[in-house]
């Protein structure tokens, strides 16, 4: 049985793939063609594309809106809350 989306989520966090702090700032704008860090699927142009950024530079972590939501919940869950990032 393939794992579920939420389940990626959590093993990146714990194994530090994905942060779980707050982005100084959260990049969004249409798809790239990049994958995703957590599906793996290309963002396309007609999505939307999140890219948070931690300190001075940008860790290359991009995420599709089902992926980003999901980040978020998790988030939120382990006790970070930050609005809209």
């Amino acid at each position: 049985m393939p794992k579920s989306l939420s389940a990626i989520i959590r093993e990146k966090i714990d194994g530090g793939v994905l942060p779980v702090d707050v982005p100084v700032k959260l990049w969004i704008g249409s798809g790239s063609g990049k994958r995703c860090i957590v599906c793996g699927k290309r963002i396309s142009t007609n999505q939307t594309e999140y890219e948070p950024q931690y300190g001075d530079h940008r860790i290359v972590i991009r995420l599709d809106d089902r992926c980003h939501r999901l980040w978020q919940a998790e988030r939120r869950r382990r006790g970070v809350a930050d609005g809209d990032c």
